[in-house]
């Protein structure tokens, strides 16, 4: 979490507020004008200070920051600064006049000094950390610095230090895109302009000019520094040049500026638990498995807070109840909610039978109000009704007594859930203690961290349940197309995952190969989009069940042919144009090249050259039709026929191979999230060999991944197994595995999946499941 945590955000040194000093991690600080208040004890962990310059109210905490402690201290203070700041501290600080020179004491059983000076220079980068705080010239006194501050590679901020007009502040802005927000000070209303000259501060009018020339919309705008005798006009005068923009504000001693969120909250909790709170925020943002986020908001929020047990509630769908999705209670060993342990318990109505709010259950109130409702003892709170639990202290022997309730509240502000805590303990875990205003901040400070990570699970699972409806509806549409390809896609599908899990197992050839759940999703994604293409092949190709079927199968139509034939021939026999003799042989003739025909075009036997030449033969026979000699066969009808495996032709095949490359087009323009990156390639390259010589991309062995050669062996192992295809029974095992062999052998698919697929439980599993007994030889 990238935050600052404003120690002191004054121009003034009042009983209520103190000077300027940013806490920008647990140990960095810039500026000490207000150190030892806030920190207490942690300022112990301070190890590196920037100062902008050596006013007073910038360094007036900087003697006692290292005196304080200073037994306990382990670790050098290290003060950075120009040349002038370091030898103005020097001189008039750490001189053993005005104070101690700790840069001359070393530490107790160390050898390093207790204090050290680092000199930077203008544009200088100082990495501590994962932070880079980099100096910028300021328009004050002599060696005045701001400070850029930037955490790892995220969005970086800009403090400006005090500063009269300065050119580098809008400059640096307009071209350093990283840098979202601008701390900068304003000391002196407008009508002090010539004050602000001469002592080197802003003016409200004097910012807004400065501002006006960041050319950025997305900039926000912290503004400190305020002399507190003018505070009152200088927040009008802010307000009325409408200079906060994008969330930001007034700075007060004690907020907190989440960089990430651009929001700004006051902290009230104590030290020690801020950083702990960071990292639970963290670890909120990090997780996406709602079920492992609901059990992680609850026991890290029970953990903050000491309590024995809690609730968290999930609105329904229908907004119309409270479901128990995670309930925990440490005394009585109680962890429901656990993937192994689902909660059965009824749902708190959020509007009765009549249609009026519940108000009579505490969650559900702290639901409808968006408040937090915070009860010493549920015994003696007549507000809500507690016959629930007491009825559940009393079967379980447990004795609730302090309560906790907030509300989980979007950035629509919708209350998407509910936090109910139960019995804070003291630190002796020997007495249930009331829950205190920390607590009711602390929960502040996670509830819309926590609703945030909520509603980022929930977007997440259901653009996810939206892909995979997306995807099996897009597969069943396209298998739809074909009655005889009905199951295609499924089936693949299914292959593809049995192998998949099956080398994830495996200890031999493939132990070093390990599946996720999110490679299998991969996987079975990939399989489901393989034929995405054929949503636009023409149906009377995908569903080609013999060769002359176009909108019909077309041997209906030469058998018609034939009687017409059939016909003529009757009529020269009463004309006594040809012997009954020859009439009997051309019947027989007739009926058994009819025969032929039929079996050529259902497509399943390889057509030799005799073959063809009985079609050409056939063709040359001829019929009149309205005093008109017609050819029997067109030549459209011969080339089907003569087609020599299948049913397709040359032309309709091409048109049918196309869709793998229309599979690849169509993905490649899908944006898959980064989990499923590989779709597109195991989809679109299931026609591929290792060879080179598949299509559409004539990719080779090198270029192959595992799960294409998964899908391409799936795919090939589908169809030749199918047995719902019209041109062909399902093949034996046999069969399959010995046209398998001969594509190994010619380098087409890969043969060490082969042999494993033979030998695993997938491939059992798939035969006994999706396989005629009679193919399973």
């Amino acid at each position: 979490m990238n935050y600052i945590n404003i120690l002191g955000a004054s121009g003034t040194k009042t009983q209520s507020s103190g000077t300027t000093s940013f806490q920008i991690y647990k140990n960095i600080i810039i500026d000490a004008g207000n150190v030892i208040k806030p920190l207490g004890e942690e300022v112990l962990n301070i190890n590196h200070i920037f100062i902008t310059h050596t006013h007073s109210d910038h360094i007036i905490d900087l003697p006692f920051i290292i005196e304080s402690f200073f037994e306990e201290r382990k670790e050098p203070l290290t003060i950075y600064g120009s040349s002038q700041t370091i030898e103005a501290l020097k001189k008039h600080t750490f001189n053993d006049q005005i104070w101690p020179d700790f840069s001359k004491i070393k530490l107790i059983n160390s050898e390093e000094f207790s204090l050290k000076y680092q000199v930077i220079t203008e544009n200088e980068t100082i990495k501590i950390d994962s932070y880079n705080i980099t100096s910028v010239k300021a328009n004050h006194i002599d060696g005045a610095f701001g400070y850029i501050v930037l955490k790892d590679d995220s969005d970086s901020y800009f403090i400006s230090g005090d500063t009269y007009t300065n050119p580098l502040i809008w400059e640096t802005i307009n071209t350093n895109k990283k840098i979202k927000s601008l701390i900068i000070e304003c000391s002196f209303p407008n009508k002090f302009e010539s004050l602000a000259q001469d002592s080197k501060h802003l003016t409200p009018k004097l910012l807004k000019d400065i501002i006006s020339k960041i050319n950025r919309n997305d900039i926000q705008i912290f503004i400190y520094h305020l002399k507190q005798s003018y505070k009152k006009q200088l927040v009008e005068e802010i307000e009325d040049l409408n200079i906060l923009s994008n969330g930001g504000k007034i700075l007060e001693d004690g907020d907190v500026i989440h960089l990430e969120t651009g929001k700004t909250q006051s902290k009230n909790i104590s030290h020690d638990k801020f950083d702990r709170i960071m990292e639970i925020n963290n670890q909120l943002s990090s997780q996406v498995d709602k079920d492992k986020l609901f059990e992680m908001i609850l026991s890290l929020t029970r953990d903050l807070t000491n309590c024995e047990a809690g609730t968290l509630y999930i609105v329904t769908k229908d907004r119309k109840s409270l479901e128990f999705k995670v309930i925990q209670n440490d005394p009585l060993n109680i962890k429901i909610g656990e993937k192994e342990k689902p909660v059965s318990w009824n749902s708190l109505p959020i509007y009765l039978d009549d249609g009026k709010e519940n108000r009579q259950m505490v969650s559900v109130v702290s639901a409808l109000e968006k408040r937090i409702i915070n009860i010493p003892d549920v015994y003696n709170c007549k507000d809500y009704d507690f016959e629930g639990t007491k009825k559940f202290d009393n079967s379980s022997g447990y004795r609730s007594k302090s309560m906790l309730v907030i509300p989980l509240v979007n950035h629509e502000e919708d209350v998407i859930g509910v936090l109910q805590l139960i019995n804070k303990t003291n630190f002796s875990h020997d007495d249930i203690i009331p829950f205190n205003k920390e607590d009711e901040d602390i929960l502040k400070a996670l509830a819309s961290q926590a609703a945030m990570a909520l509603t980022n699970s929930f977007l997440i699972n259901s653009l996810e349940e939206f892909l995979n409806s997306f995807v099996t509806t897009i597969a069943h549409a396209i298998d739809a197309k074909s009655k005889h390809t009905s199951k295609h896609i499924d089936k693949v599908a299914k292959i593809a995952n049995l192998i998949a899990k099956s080398i994830d197992k495996d200890k031999t050839i493939y132990k070093d190969i390990t599946y996720n759940e999110n490679d299998l999703k991969e996987i079975e994604l990939a399989a489901y989009m393989h034929d995405v293409g054929k949503i636009s092949m023409p149906e009377y190709i995908i569903d080609k069940a013999t060769k002359l079927e176009a909108f019909i199968d077309r041997i209906d139509v030469i058998q018609q042919r034939f009687e017409i034939v059939k016909r003529d021939l009757e009529i020269s026999l009463l004309k006594k144009e040809i012997s009954q003799e020859s009439y009997n042989n051309s019947l027989i003739q007739i009926k058994d090249d009819m025969d032929f025909l039929k079996e050529v075009n259902i497509g399943s036997e390889f057509m030799d050259e005799e073959k063809i030449d009985r079609i050409l033969a056939i063709s040359k026979y001829s019929y009149i039709l309205d005093g008109e000699k017609i050819d029997f066969l067109s030549k459209n009808e011969i080339e089907n026929l003569s087609i020599r495996k299948g049913t397709l032709t040359n032309q309709e095949k091409e048109i049918m191979n196309s869709h793998a490359n229309l599979s690849f087009q169509m993905l490649s323009s899908l944006p898959f999230p980064k989990k499923y990156s590989n779709v597109l390639n195991i989809a679109a390259n299931h026609h591929e060999k290792l060879n080179g010589k598949g299509y559409p991309r004539g990719l080779g062995e090198k270029d192959l991944s595992l799960e294409d050669r998964i899908m391409i062996l799936a795919d090939i192992f589908e169809a030749l197994t199918a047995s719902d295809r019209p041109y062909k029974e399902g093949k034996k095992l046999s069969e399959v595995y010995k046209i398998l062999s001969f594509m190994v052998k010619d380098n087409e698919i890969d043969g060490n999946l082969l042999e494993f697929f033979f030998q695993s439980d997938a491939f059992k599993k798939y035969i006994h499941e999706e396989l005629k007994p009679s193919q399973i030889d």
